[in-house]
């Protein structure tokens, strides 16, 4: 109903066997498909019977949560766009207006999971400050917002430089990480709880590149994810270590 005040001609289908029915009887321009219709990955059945009776229209799969395998093969069956329910309405209806340069562009290098993450710094911090509010051991701490993710820019610009190859001072991240820990100790954190914040922050980032996987170079998608891995977990054990050394300095822990 929607869909079709914002002045698209439908045709709504129930199933499988349907909407295979409707793509061998007729043309169309858009087809738009859940991904789990009657079981899971039946939408990537009715998107590979579109693409063979007809290439040129464009795909589009919804889905309430986009796993890792889902996107993967959301890309390898050339899927023009991938809509996370609930999907807004504008957004859904500016997609489907738009129309999709993915389809046109298929031969093109796609995004380096750096690029994802520097566009989407914002919402990552967003997104991390909200689950921090959310989660009582460290809403009982009672610090302000800034002291909650102030470390958080400066650790995300360190990892596009990472995943950029980008020159890195090896002494002056340490020496960050040992001030984040210190401050933390400061701060009331306990051990579980700077692991944890390093989890979340890890998963968001790891969240952000699937949402974006349709865009992602894929061939670079696994070795990003193992160096942010290595380097967040590089910085939380300084981190921990600053924060378990009470009033001694790097210098002397190293010794």
């Amino acid at each position: 109903m929607i869909l079709t005040r914002e002045g698209f001609d439908c045709t709504t289908v129930a199933s499988v066997s349907e909407a295979i029915s409707e793509i061998s009887r007729q043309r169309f321009e858009i087809l738009l498909s859940d991904l789990n219709i009657g079981e899971p990955g039946d939408g990537f059945i009715v998107v590979g019977a579109m693409r063979r009776a007809q290439s040129g229209a464009r795909t589009y799969i919804m889905t309430g949560y986009p796993d890792f395998a889902s996107a993967l093969e959301a890309v390898r069956r050339q899927v023009d766009d991938y809509l996370v329910k609930p999907c807004s309405i504008p957004t859904l209806v500016k997609t489907l207006k738009t129309g999709a340069t993915r389809s046109r562009n298929r031969g093109a290098q796609g995004k380096s999971c750096s690029t994802v993450i520097r566009e989407n710094t914002e919402a990552i911090i967003e997104s991390y400050s909200r689950q921090i509010d959310r989660n009582p051991h460290f809403a009982q701490l009672n610090l302000p917002k800034d002291a909650r993710i102030d470390h958080i820019p400066g650790l995300l610009r360190l990892l596009v430089d990472r995943l950029d190859q980008n020159p890195i001072n090896d002494k002056q991240e340490m020496e960050s990480a040992w001030r984040h820990g210190k401050t933390r100790r400061e701060q009331g954190y306990s051990v579980p709880m700077i692991v944890e914040e390093a989890l979340i922050l890890y998963c968001l980032v790891a969240d952000s590149v699937q949402s974006n996987l349709l865009d992602v170079d894929i061939s670079s998608v696994i070795p990003d994810l193992v160096q942010i891995s290595v380097s967040t977990n590089t910085m939380l054990k300084e981190s921990l270590r600053s924060f378990l050394s009470g009033d001694l300095t790097g210098e002397q822990i190293a010794a």
